[in-house]
């Protein structure tokens, strides 16, 4: 209204009276133009948002909670098996083992998906002795399985409230088989009463993993890693007679239940 009020002044100041009514005809057509505009303007809906953006929006709130690269770690409790280990001994072989384990896990997370870091594990409990025949000594044996690896992995679901990851991982085994001699016998033995056959082999695997937050630095949840364990392929012997329990391929399987600190 005040830019109309303003272009008739103009025009009645403009001189001759035709130039006058000719200016005053442009006044009001670009008047009336610029009117409609603005009504047409006001009553457009406005158009919200695609659902491609607000995806686009939703992760890049999630990506705005990581704000650095940071350290973690991870203690994890569980069952270690070995569904087609070959136990062997003297008297033959038997199929199969299952160990209680713990592992511990120090995490470098570089990235809102990707995370690298190193493991180790230690199953001190196998259920499944080596088959033993007639001793001149009788002797006692225990197993244990010992893990070092490395793992990458990339997280298919990252925030505070809920992770879901995969991953691959590589490293050492060994298995480790202490015999000794009982005790309660009178026979004098030279040396020591005891020995260690260590079997070590390569592990190549693959883990996943899901866990919640329950606080700003904690979360818990759970792991499941499964593992092929490339030992040598002769069983190594000792002077009394005892062999490496396990040889060859051996494949493994860990769930645990982990409990992880984020230092963000």
């Amino acid at each position: 209204m005040l830019a109309r009020c303003a272009m008739l002044i103009f025009v009645f100041m403009a001189g001759p009276l035709k130039l006058q009514f000719a200016l005053l005809a442009v006044a009001v057509a670009v008047s009336d133009r610029a009117a409609a505009q603005q009504s047409e303007s006001a009553a457009s809906p406005a158009v919200p948002p695609s659902g491609g953006a607000a995806a686009q929006g939703s992760a890049a709130g999630r990506d705005r909670d990581f704000q650095r690269p940071y350290g973690a770690v991870e203690f994890g409790v569980g069952v270690l098996a070995l569904p087609d280990a070959r136990v062997c001994g003297e008297a033959g072989c038997d199929r199969g083992d299952v160990s209680l384990e713990v592992d511990a896990w120090p995490l470098f997370r570089a990235s809102p998906r990707f995370a690298v870091g190193a493991g180790l594990t230690l199953a001190l409990t196998p259920t499944q002795d080596v088959p033993q025949g007639n001793q001149a000594f009788p002797r006692d044996h225990s197993r244990r399985y010992f893990q070092a690896e490395g793992i990458g992995r990339y997280y298919l679901v990252h925030g505070r409230a809920l992770e879901v990851w995969s991953g691959l991982s590589a490293g050492l085994v060994v298995v480790s088989d202490n015999f000794w001699t009982r005790a309660g016998r009178d026979v004098a033995l030279i040396g020591t009463d005891s020995a260690n056959i260590a079997t070590e082999g390569l592990s190549l695997g693959w883990a996943a993993g899901v866990t919640f937050g329950v606080s700003e630095q904690l979360q818990i949840g759970g792991t499941l890693r499964i593992a092929s364990w490339l030992l040598p392929s002769t069983h190594e012997r000792i002077s009394f007679g005892e062999e490496a329990s396990l040889a060859d391929r051996v494949t493994m399987i860990n769930a645990s239940l982990v409990v992880a600190y984020h230092a963000r």
